[in-house]
């Protein structure tokens, strides 16, 4: 029997983890941001691990790989806490059915809970997942949790960082640090919302594309590039939620680059069967990896998929699920003369009084698909807080990307400025909401400034409030 037993609890009681500590106890704890300090200033814990939520064995696994803690280095993983009972008996039961492999000694992190764990986790926490692409040698944005985001260290001439939750999505609480004053600012909004840790990482330029298909037995068998038609960092300043599928034939260096970028970081990831949706930036002609989810897109992505190459994205994954083979018989085709995308429909926030049909929304120039979610009487929430948020969906196409890009914009814009609402009262000054026809390209923009936005032609939209608050990217 080991001596000083190591052993992890899961969440912050101080006398529980002295008996354990009086007991020759190595104790590990799994704390909460506002209990680090108290943790690490006395004498009964050997090591502290801060996660969000210790009640949520997800926050817990991901703190465990990020410091290099496998589950198999605890003899025993328990709590006393109300809300951490149960998780951490989850933990223990993954623990005692964990068998060391080469892979879970050397993966993700030296973290542990067993491979397939492991591999949805490296799927899911932005600085784990940032970790293993940048050890297999691939482009990615440099980063570093941070519980204190406020001491770091930003001179007035700092290149943009990005500061945002470690799993977080849709764009939402991700904040664009440009120097001290942002950064302050962006703390305090966090703060309001969440404890922290959060990720601090290097802002990558260029244009952004998100790249969907499926891997089996770690070959890519589908290979979708879509190009956004803004960049996600400028849903925040009216940009569209709205991607085009680039042709393969049109473009075959950006797709022999993006295949080998997506089989090294799957690879790395040790993701090698189901749906991905990977996000990828173009600096130059560098390609850089962005972020990758194990699953199918968000919006009209599988049906974009399905028009553009003729490949059911969730049949297969039920597939990939149950063990099946792929439908799949041959690479996927696209077809020539024609280009689709996939777009959120925009409206200004407020009480939805008029709307468009989707009758009228399907009569409008190359619309194929087309859902409107909201309707008079409902509640149009803030599009710019989030890349999710929408008033619905529409698939668009055309004969070339510029014409199915313009469709996109003019749809957008027609949508907008055809929805009226009611306002409500503001909670800070405010300023007009620009219906989206969105900024020109980003690169043709200054650096660090959000390109201008086209006015509505309709009707005046509601004010939204604008505050002091920074810009929020992706």
């Amino acid at each position: 029997m080991t001596e000083h037993p190591p052993v992890l609890h899961v969440g912050w009681m101080p006398r529980a983890v002295a008996a354990l500590a009086r007991e020759g106890a190595e104790v590990t704890c799994v704390v909460a941001p506002r209990d680090a300090a108290a943790a690490r200033a006395g004498d009964t814990v050997a090591r502290t691990v801060v996660v969000p939520d210790p009640a949520s064995p997800q926050h817990v696994l991901a703190g465990l790989a990020r410091d290099g803690l496998p589950l198999d280095s605890f003899t025993r993983i328990c709590s006393v806490l109300e809300y951490c009972i149960v998780p951490a008996q989850i933990l223990d039961d993954l623990r005692q059915a964990t068998t060391p492999t080469p892979h879970s000694a050397g993966g993700a992190g030296g973290g542990g809970g067993g491979p397939r764990a492991v591999r949805m986790l490296a799927m899911r926490d932005k600085a784990l997942q940032k970790t293993l692409v940048r050890r297999a040698g691939l482009p990615v944005a440099g980063c570093t949790v941070t519980e204190q985001p406020e001491t770091a260290r930003v001179p007035p001439a700092a290149p943009r960082s990005v500061l945002k939750p470690l799993d977080g999505g849709g764009a939402k609480n991700t904040f664009l640090i440009t120097g001290a004053e942002s950064l302050r600012t962006a703390v305090t909004a966090l703060r309001k919302d969440g404890a922290g840790p959060w990720l601090l990482e290097e802002y990558i330029p260029g244009t952004e594309f998100q790249l969907d298909g499926i891997v089996r037995d770690g070959h890519l068998l589908v290979l979708s590039v879509s190009r956004y038609v803004h960049n996600l960092i400028e849903v925040h300043d009216g940009g569209l939620v709205a991607h085009i599928v680039l042709p393969p034939a049109r473009h075959p260096a950006l797709y022999t680059g993006a295949r080998a970028l997506t089989s090294a970081a799957l690879k790395a990831l040790d993701y090698p069967d189901g749906p991905f949706h990977l996000e990828m930036f173009q600096d130059g002609e560098r390609l850089v990896f962005g972020e990758c989810a194990a699953r199918v897109g968000g919006g009209r992505t599988d049906e974009v998929v399905r028009l553009a190459f003729g490949v059911d994205l969730r049949e297969e994954w039920a597939r990939a699920v149950l063990g099946r083979p792929p439908a799949l018989t041959r690479e996927p085709v696209h077809p020539d003369g024609v280009v689709f995308a996939g777009m959120n429909l925009p409206a200004p926030p407020g009480t939805v009084r008029r709307i468009p049909s989707h009758a009228q929304t399907l009569a409008r120039p190359g619309v194929l698909q087309a859902h409107v979610e909201i309707a008079p009487g409902g509640l149009m929430p803030d599009i710019t807080v989030a890349s999710h948020l929408r008033a619905g969906l529409a698939v668009v196409s055309g004969t070339t990307e510029e014409q199915t890009e313009q469709r996109v914009k003019d749809l957008a814009h027609w949508f907008f400025t055809h929805t009226e609402c009611e306002q409500h009262p503001p909670a800070h000054p405010t300023t007009p909401a620009a219906a989206p026809a969105g900024p020109a390209h980003p690169e043709a923009a200054p650096a660090g400034s959000p390109a201008p936005v086209a006015a509505p032609a309709g009707p005046a939209p509601v004010a939204v409030p604008s505050g002091p608050a920074p810009r929020a990217v992706r």
